[in-house]
């Protein structure tokens, strides 16, 4: 692990350009809305080439042979969330996707964007961290900063911000306990697809 000075400075940095400033920008409308899923890719293509030149293994990013023996912490963990999700769409207002098997655009992308998003937060994001900071919970509590933060471009942010920081450290933790990619990235396309229908997601 690096964890001297320099190398804590260089993630903080590697957030700010590649995770909180790319956000800024379509939060303000620098940049439109329809650059979203492009920018993701990019920030992606970046990641990969940090990847690349630090030279991990497919392990380090929690791609492994045997990612079958983690799937009853993984299979509880998202049954769970989805049961939650019903529950919390009771007693909070909410406008559900209706026909949302109609809307071509949001079933050719909300998987690809889930594991995409797995990929970046707990495959890149999550080594770097643990690569540079010794402290577990400090770890799983700044990537989950991180990744509610994407969501900020989400109407009703006073609530989604929480919901997507609280799911962060459930996803960061269960990542952290059982580095799993694919399953991580499975749990998070369930999780998704049900808070979306739900409505609990409209991009401004």
């Amino acid at each position: 692990m690096d964890n001297t000075k320099k190398g804590r400075e260089l993630v903080f940095v590697q957030i700010l350009y590649l995770f909180i400033i790319p956000i800024l920008l379509l939060y303000f409308k620098v940049l439109p809305g329809n650059f979203r899923f492009i920018m993701l890719l990019v920030i992606g293509l970046l990641l990969f080439g940090i990847v690349k030149y630090d030279r991990w293994t497919y392990a380090d990013m929690g791609i492994k042979k045997d990612f079958t023996k983690d799937i009853v912490p993984y299979s509880l963990f998202t049954i769970g969330g989805v049961f939650f999700l019903v529950w919390l769409a009771q007693i909070v207002p909410h406008s559900p996707f209706l026909e949302w098997w109609e809307n071509a655009k949001f079933l050719i992308l909300f998987i690809p964007i889930s594991i995409i998003q797995e990929i970046i937060f707990r495959g890149i994001l999550m080594n770097m961290l643990r690569r540079a900071f010794g402290s577990p919970i400090f770890i799983i509590l700044l990537n989950s900063a991180v990744f509610a933060f994407m969501h900020v471009i989400y109407l009703n942010s006073i609530f989604v911000l929480p919901m997507t920081f609280i799911a962060g450290i459930g996803f960061a933790w269960m990542y952290y306990q059982y580095e799993n990619l694919p399953l991580i990235s499975f749990a998070h396309t369930i999780l998704n697809f049900t808070a979306m229908i739900l409505g609990f997601f409209v991009i401004r």
